[in-house]
Formats: C-alpha cells, structure tokens, sequence
C-alpha cells in the first residue's frame, strides 16, 4: 500500500507499533493497542515494559532513550551511543508532549516530556498483573497541517496483522482482523479531542 510520506503523525505511529511488534516477535507481548485522533495518538503493549534499573555510562537508561539526541550530554566522558534509541529520541524531538508509562510487576513509572525535555518523573510502587509500556504523544503541530489519515494508517495496522496472525491488535478501541477491509467505521482525516 502506498504510505503518505507527509503523514508524519502516521509514521511516527509506524515507528512505536515496530517497537512493540519486536516485543512481540520475542515472545514478549500478546497485544498491541494503537489509538489516533488528529495530532494525537498512543502505543501500548503488554510486554516486559522498559528497563527501570538499567544505566548506561552511568546514566538512567531511559534518558539516553528519550534524549538520545542530546548527546554527548553533559559529561567528559565519551559515553556509547546506543542506536536503538535513536529512533524514540527522534520520535521525542518531533512531539510537543509525550508521556511514557512504564507498567512492571512491583512498580509503575510515568514520565513526561515537554518539546523533547523531560518535565516530570513519578515512581508509584504498585503490583500489578499487567506489564508493557503505553507511549502517549501528540506531534508539534507545526510539523504538519492535517491531523493523521487514520484510513491509511488502519489499513497498515490489518497488513501488520496479516503478517502476524498471532498478534492481538486494537485500532481506536476496535480489535483488528485480518479479513477486515479498510474504511469500515473510519472516516479518515478528522479531529476529535485527546482522548488520552
């Protein structure tokens, strides 16, 4: 199917859902849910949920994710660069908020981020059965006019479950099949209010 390279909420999206489908393809993740209303949109999964202890050069794991881009950060040494996070921290820069929850057994991290800057960290120690990250964002923008072709993108996410039968598959609340056809119920471009 042709993609829209202008829709960038769309690739964006894209990008979060293939983070989350390598969870999958681990052996990590049963489902994936996706929700997308003009610039805003979400990513979850039920799969391990971020690394909370893991450091890198000594620092927290997450920022090198999220801020990636702000390297060589501020210290003498020369830390790695960690390619992987590359992609999220590009993601982080392009948004003017994201939201990262992070859900393990024992214990649940939010953060938020204003512009690509981290605003706020908050731990709640909790047990819980579900585990996986939720990624929550809405694109600056000014990076682009209309909101997403949710159209296009829904028929993306039914060719992703195609190529993977086994994956659990939500759009905007509706679970996904591969029988589906595009455009069933959606309307394309429109603007709801964030319903995150």
């Amino acid at each position: 199917m042709d993609l829209d390279p202008h829709d960038i909420t769309a690739s964006l999206i894209r990008a979060l859902v293939l983070y989350a489908l390598a969870e999958f393809q681990a052996g990590h993740a049963t489902t994936i849910r996706v929700n997308a209303d003009g610039h805003s949109f979400s990513v979850a999964d039920d799969g391990r949920g971020h690394a909370l202890e893991r450091t890198v050069a000594g620092l927290p794991y997450l920022k090198f994710v999220y801020t990636h881009l702000d390297y060589p950060f501020e210290q003498r040494a020369n830390a790695p660069v960690q390619l992987h996070a590359i992609g999220i921290s590009l993601i982080n820069a392009l948004c003017s908020e994201v939201t990262v929850t992070t859900r393990k057994a024992d214990e649940m991290l939010r953060m938020s981020f204003q512009r690509g800057r981290l605003c706020d960290t908050e731990v709640v120690r909790i047990k819980s059965a579900e585990t996986g990250n939720t990624i929550s964002a809405k694109l600056n923008p000014q990076l682009q006019d209309d909101g997403v072709d949710t159209r296009r993108l829904r028929q993306w996410l039914v060719d992703l479950r195609t190529a993977s039968p086994k994956l659990n598959l939500y759009f905007n609340n509706i679970e996904l099949h591969a029988a589906h056809a595009a455009g069933a119920g959606d309307h394309g471009h429109h603007s709801v209010p964030d319903a995150r």
